[in-house]
This record gives structure tokens, C-alpha cells and sequence, in this order.
């Protein structure tokens, strides 16, 4: 019997059944492959959304730091804030700039919150008609340090405050109501200084000790320097050479500049680093300033009070007493029996010397006993020789001038000289509070920052 005709038949079949497999099997492809491409159109676009929505956050982030550093100064007095806590606190909330829908300023000054919101809430960015974003921004202050800042236009110190504040900048891509891509930063920002009077010693072109000298530091906030309160933080240092011919003790780092050296001889130690810089280290000039006409003699025994202002020279037999304040005087020199006093009263006090600076006398009396209440600044150029008496407790400046520190004397504080040198057996004590005051300052600086996009 012959079944080819059959069999043919049922080939056919098989193979119209396998086609329709097949097309049925390219068509599921198809279709998962124009999901698939709509898929990574739909994630392509997403992406580029809400990178164009990084970008514009990364603008309010931007012109926050601007604002900052421009059209900010910080808040005073400190009592208004509440600095024990995080965020920092002002009358019960966190201490806040609102620029984001939703958010109200928490802060003291309400021009200030005018100038944040005008600057930072809902700012457009625009490219063109299709292509546009907005940004909003809050700032929360995190931490709040009062300190003093110095004025280097004319070296006189002011109060303000050390900050650091969270920077909260979502960025829209689109209309606010209805964006395409959100993307939000958080950033840290913050100012900062640095210490003017950052060393016990600096002799701009160097430094010279001989005999028995001791220096170390000490911890105002600890009390009074001695027993426990004495550090390791008296360093000294030069742009030029230091030497050390004797029995000196440096307690603490020691620099020398670029193209200087550091020779010792005798017992002299240093139980910090010994440092070449690799730069010389900055100093600013003093500032030309005016002096007055009026001249004083304190005559042997006798005493004066004067008030801050301008004089000429003044030449101190007895005790010439300061009120807090700032002073321009031509010429200063203190007798044998002389004494220079600053009254104990709330405020500071900074003396600028323009032509001649002798404190050689019975020194200087600062009656609160805080180094960093007495700024001396001497623009001359004539040596300056200073004798501690009972104790010196201030801050000197004479970058044009050699300072001489005399006697068997107790020296407060931090000293800069063109040249600094000694005669006797002087000891300098730094005063670790110098670190935290009369700080030239570092404007605000982004330091830290992250990112979500959605």
C-alpha cells in the first residue's frame, strides 16, 4: 500500500505549525524588544533629567557659598544663639535661612532672612523656552564659635564668630509642580581663620637666643599658667635662621625659612619638630595711620589716665594708665621706674607706636592678665626692647623692628619681629588662646557635600 501521498501531507502541516510557532516566537521578541527600548529610552530620559536637575541644585549650592561670602556676616551677640546643641539653637529652633517652599526662617536679623530668601527661593535658570530649572535653598547653622577677626586694612581687631552651616539645595528640572528630575544636595560650608599670633616667637628674619630661656605654652581656659597648665605648643620660627646658643629650651615645633638654617649649640633642645618651610610665611603690613599732636610726661611717682585716641609722645617716669580702646601715638618711652597699665575693664585694647617703642622700665601691666585684650603694634623701625616685669601679658607686632625681650622676666602671650632676639634670662610662656583670636580670616568654603537625584 503506498502512503507517500499521507506522509506529504502531514509534513506540510508540521511545518505550517513550526512557521506559526516561529512567527509567534519573533513576534514575543519584538515586543520585548520595543519594551526594552522603550524601557532605556524611558531610564535615558530619566537620567538626563535628573542630571540637567543635578546641575541646577548644583547652582543654588554654588550661589549659596556667594551669598555667604558676599552678603553675610555672622550674627552677634553669641548669648542669642544656644551653641550647646546640633543644630544650633536660636529662641527654641533650629537656627534656620529658609529659601524651599514649605520652610520658615528661624534667625535674629530679619534683613538678613530678606537677603537670603531674595537670593535663594525658587531661583529659575532658564536655557531657552523648552529648557528650564529652579532651585531652592535652606541653610541650618550647625555650629557657632565667637572669636575676633583682624581688620587687615588696619590691624584692628573686631568680634564676629567662626561658623559652619548644612546647605540643603534641591534643584528641579522643569516646573516646580511638575518636574522631570529632582535632584537634591546636602553640602557643608564654613569660615575659618588663621592665627596672626600662632607662635610664641617669629622673627621674620630670624631669631637669635642666648643665656637660659625657656619657652612653653599654657591653656588660658585651664587657669593660670603653672603646675599641670604648661604645654609643649611654644614654637617658634623664623622666614630667615634661628640659633640657639645656650641653655634653651623650646618646647614645641621649630621653622626655619627656605633659604635659612637652624644651628644650635650648649644644652638647647627642641622637643617638637624641627621644620624648613617651603615658603616663606605671610605677614601683613602695618598700615599707615595718623598720630596726634599732644605730648605727655608722667613724672617720676606720679600717675595718669588717658583715654583712646591720638597723641604724640608720651614718655612714662611714673604710671601712665590705658582705658580699653584703640590708640595712635607717635613716639612711647618708659623710664627706670616707668609703668605702662591697662585698666581691667571690659573691652580690648590695641596701641599702635609709629616712630619710637622702648618698654624697658617696669613693663607692662595688662590688670586682666588675658594676652589677647593687649595688642602692641609698632611700625618703626629702631630696636624695641621690653622688659616683663611682674609678667607681660599681651600680643606684640613690629614686623619692621628688631624685638629685644630683657631681664629675668615672665613673658604672656606671642611676639613678631623683623628680628627677634634676648638679653638676660627671659621666659616665654605662649598663650594657647592666641590660637583662637585676632585670626585673619578665611571666607566661607564648601568642605563637604552629597547627592540624591530622583
Amino acid at each position: 500500500m503506498n502512503n507517500s501521498g499521507y506522509d506529504q501531507k502531514n509534513e506540510q502541516g508540521a511545518a505550517l505549525v513550526m512557521t506559526l510557532l516561529f512567527m509567534a516566537a519573533l513576534g514575543l521578541l519584538s515586543a520585548a524588544l520595543v519594551f526594552t527600548v522603550q524601557a532605556e529610552m524611558q531610564s535615558s530620559t530619566s537620567f538626563k533629567y535628573s542630571q540637567q536637575a543635578f546641575h541646577v541644585a548644583n547652582a543654588g549650592v554654588q550661589k549659596s557659598v556667594e551669598w555667604f561670602v558676599d552678603s553675610y556676616t555672622p550674627h552677634l551677640p553669641a548669648a542669642d544663639y544656644d551653641g550647646t546643641t546640633l543644630p544650633v539653637q536660636y529662641s527654641g529652633s533650629s537656627a534656620l535661612l529658609a529659601g524651599q517652599t514649605g520652610s520658615s526662617s528661624s534667625y535674629p536679623e530679619a534683613a538678613v532672612v530678606t537677603s537670603f530668601s531674595g537670593a535663594l527661593r525658587n531661583q529659575s535658570l532658564q536655557a531657552d523656552a523648552k529648557n528650564s530649572g529652579t532651585y531652592a535653598v535652606n541653610a541650618t547653622l550647625l555650629k557657632y564659635t565667637p572669636t575676633t577677626f583682624i581688620d587687615l586694612a588696619t590691624l584692628i581687631p573686631y568680634p564676629s564668630a567662626m561658623e559652619r552651616w548644612q546647605i540643603n539645595s534641591t534643584g528641579y528640572w522643569g516646573s516646580v509642580a511638575k518636574p522631570l528630575g529632582i535632584s537634591q544636595i546636602t553640602a557643608m560650608i564654613e569660615n575659618s581663620g588663621n592665627a596672626l599670633f600662632d607662635r610664641a616667637l617669629w622673627g621674620i628674619n630670624s631669631v637669635t637666643l642666648g643665656g637660659t630661656v625657656v619657652i612653653d605654652s599654657y591653656d588660658p581656659a585651664l587657669g593660670p599658667y603653672g603646675g599641670s597648665n604648661i604645654g609643649n605648643m611654644g614654637a617658634i620660627g623664623s622666614n630667615g635662621s634661628v640659633s640657639a646658643n645656650g641653655n634653651i629650651s623650646v618646647m614645641g615645633d621649630l621653622a626655619f625659612g627656605p633659604a635659612g638654617s637652624y644651628t644650635h649649640t650648649g644644652n638647647a633642645t627642641v622637643s617638637g619638630d624641627i621644620i624648613q618651610l617651603s615658603t616663606p610665611h605671610y605677614f601683613p603690613p602695618v598700615p599707615a595711620f595718623g598720630v596726634g599732636t599732644t605730648n605727655y610726661t608722667v613724672n617720676n611717682h606720679g600717675s595718669l589716665t588717658l583715654n583712646p585716641g591720638s597723641y604724640g609722645s608720651i614718655t612714662i617716669q611714673g604710671t601712665l594708665q590705658l582705658h580699653p580702646g584703640t590708640y595712635y601715638i607717635d613716639q612711647m618711652t618708659e623710664g627706670a621706674q616707668g609703668t605702662l597699665e591697662i585698666l581691667n575693664e571690659p573691652g580690648t585694647t590695641t596701641i599702635f607706636v609709629k616712630s619710637a617703642l622702648n618698654l624697658s622700665g617696669q613693663g607692662v601691666v595688662n590688670q586682666g592678665g588675658d594676652p589677647t585684650k593687649l595688642t602692641l603694634i609698632y611700625s618703626g623701625t629702631s630696636e624695641f626692647d621690653m622688659v616683663g616685669g611682674s609678667g607681660f601679658y599681651g600680643e606684640v607686632y613690629a614686623p619692621n623692628a628688631t624685638i629685644k625681650l630683657v631681664g629675668n622676666s615672665q613673658f604672656y602671650g606671642a611676639f613678631i619681629g623683623k628680628t627677634v632676639t634676648d638679653g638676660g634670662t627671659p621666659n616665654i610662656h605662649f598663650n594657647e588662646g592666641c590660637l583662637k583670636q585676632n585670626l585673619i580670616q578665611r571666607p566661607f568654603r564648601l568642605i563637604t557635600w552629597s547627592q540624591s537625584s530622583y
